[in-house]
């Protein structure tokens, strides 16, 4: 296992998936003083059933935890985030032969947008997600809220080098596809029923030039006219699914 850092889930479904699917990493559910409701009971309730200790804390102190992002009275303080092993999405990858899936967020910075690419990462059935240590958000709590639980579904590694991280899955015979803005075919110009890494760039500079060498091919949407771009977790989603619907439709 890579390191691990502390973090903390807040949002009442995203701290239900965390529970059910990771409970052994879980430290403590905080839960607002004076909130109540069948809601919450429910989830103090599973917290007990799997041995995690439930206590009550000042909104302020959610607050704090949550760091801007919407907590609805309700934290999960978990043990350490579980960063997984580059080789552990690897393996993952090569199992699932032609079905390979893995994204790579390249320095995305908005804790928001990483999130959602980490949500529809595991909707579309990725193998896991590899992010940057450096000058890049980590899985905050505002990160995992918006995931949805989807950290509890999808390995993620962070690692030192991005690009020797990008040529280990070129190797393991991934082929590499960058999210473009412009100037690039439509996705459904390629055929996507192959092995493949998303490479998603990050909200201001895009993928990286190193980065963008080792790429095998280019994707962007076609947008209408003084659009200049989509956020990149919007991006990230609409190109996934272009390539769920051509595996799906292949095996038809």
């Amino acid at each position: 296992m890579a390191a691990q850092e502390p973090s903390v889930i807040v949002g009442r479904h995203a701290v239900a998936q965390a529970l059910a699917e990771q409970p052994k990493a879980a430290g403590e559910l905080l839960l607002a003083s004076g909130d109540k409701g069948p809601a919450l009971a429910r989830l103090a309730e599973a917290a007990r059933a799997v041995g995690v200790k439930v206590r009550r804390a000042p909104r302020q102190r959610l607050n704090e935890l949550a760091a801007g992002a919407s907590h609805q009275g309700v934290a999960l303080v978990m043990a350490a985030f579980p960063y997984a092993d580059l080789g552990r999405i690897i393996k993952a990858a090569q199992a699932a032969g032609d079905q390979a899936l893995v994204v790579i967020a390249d320095h995305i910075q908005d804790p928001h947008n990483l999130g959602a690419i980490l949500r529809s990462a595991a909707a579309a059935g990725a193998q896991g997600l590899v992010m940057p240590k450096d000058r890049a958000c980590p899985l905050t709590p505002a990160a995992l809220k918006a995931a949805a639980g989807a950290a509890a579904l999808v390995p993620v590694a962070r690692v030192t080098n991005l690009s020797t991280a990008a040529q280990e899955l070129k190797e393991a015979g991934l082929w590499l596809m960058a999210a473009a803005t412009r100037q690039a075919p439509a996705p459904w110009e390629h055929d996507l029923v192959r092995p493949l890494a998303l490479v998603v760039g990050g909200e201001h500079k895009g993928v990286g030039a190193r980065l963008m060498s080792l790429c095998d091919m280019s994707a962007s949407l076609p947008l209408a006219q003084g659009v200049e771009s989509l956020n990149a977790s919007v991006a990230a989603g609409a190109l996934l699914f272009e390539i769920v619907r051509q595996r799906k439709s292949g095996r038809e």
